[in-house]
């Protein structure tokens, strides 16, 4: 069984006419900018795979609708024996049935999808194949859920099921770091979805490394299922090496769908005192003018310093003479 988990509708179809997608309420929710992501198409048609072998076929799609949204095909691919009679066809939606096919009569429509579906879509031409298909004409997003397939005859009987969710993408994504405003160590990183559905997972990562130490996550929804989301997260900036990677990983549960965001942090603080040591002919060393007047260290800080580096130094030769060895 091949399925496409995924029906990413377009935004500027679902723009224009998405208060015909979605229920009737009133209401809007503001957006911080009016910019658009690049969004890539992902399969719109699933492949329900029957008794005997499922052959690999590219199904075509219907053409567009009068609002602009192309109709979801979901295909449901089976085997009939020349001997076998009796044959039914019937689709289900969460366990309740909404479509069904006798080759000798007219396909229907029933319930929730009685006015939705495309009967007359064909993919066939052979007589117990031709309307197999599910065609929804307008996807809207309450179409997200358990779709089921199923053929009888008076021989034998077998269904498959689908999880099938509906995407629509978001309007923008954008990813902020900036100093925290509680403490000049840590650094404060933001990242904000606008106007997606259904709600998404965003993660933070910092230098490859999943990171979510002192994150807090705001959620907002309007009347039209539109999620905005913005997860906050602080880091101690000395566990930084600039420059560090800082990227933020978006996420629709149970679909294919994933969107990323990075940017580049860069140190912006000035050299450190520790950068500013210098040793003299004595092997003292001193700090370099700087923000405040040259001088020698105490005894104390010198032969700390001298340590330190002798270690370093010592570090550096024994890595010099394996890579000799």
């Amino acid at each position: 069984m091949n399925v496409p988990k995924t029906y990413v509708l377009d935004r500027s179809a679902y723009d224009a006419v998405g208060s015909s997608t979605t229920a009737q309420h009133d209401g809007e929710i503001a957006t911080s900018d009016g910019s658009t992501t690049t969004v890539s198409r992902l399969p719109m048609t699933t492949t329900t795979g029957l008794a005997g072998d499922v052959a690999n076929t590219t199904p075509t799609t219907p053409d567009p609708v009068g609002d602009g949204l192309k109709p979801l095909i979901m295909d449901c691919q089976y085997e009939i024996k020349a001997r076998e009679c009796g044959f039914v066809l019937k689709w289900y939606f969460n366990k309740k049935l909404i479509y069904q096919w006798i080759p000798s009569r007219t396909p229907v429509g029933m319930n929730q999808f009685k006015y939705e579906l495309q009967t007359n879509y064909s993919m066939s031409d052979s007589v117990n194949y031709k309307y197999r298909a599910l065609v929804i004409r307008n996807p809207k997003l309450n179409h997200s859920g358990e779709y089921m397939c199923s053929v009888q005859t008076y021989d034998s009987f077998d269904r498959r099921m689908a999880r099938f969710q509906i995407v629509v993408p978001e309007r923008t994504l954008l990813l902020h770091y900036e100093n925290d405003g509680e403490s000049d160590n840590m650094l404060l990183i933001k990242c904000s979805v606008f106007m997606i559905y259904p709600e998404p997972n965003l993660l933070l990562i910092v230098s490859g490394n999943l990171f979510l130490v002192s994150s807090r996550t705001l959620v907002t929804a309007d009347a039209n299922h539109m999620y905005n989301k913005t997860v906050y997260g602080k880091i101690d900036k000395h566990l930084l090496i600039s420059p560090t990677s800082i990227s933020c990983v978006l996420s629709v549960p149970d679909s294919g769908y994933i969107r990323k965001r990075e940017t580049i942090y860069y140190d912006p603080t000035p050299l450190t005192k520790w950068s500013r040591l210098r040793m003299d002919e004595r092997g003292r060393f001193q700090l370099l003018a700087g923000d405040g007047a040259a001088g020698q260290l105490n005894p104390v800080a010198g032969w700390m310093i001298s340590l330190i580096v002798f270690l370093q130094w010592a570090l550096c030769h024994r890595h010099g003479t394996d890579a000799i060895k």
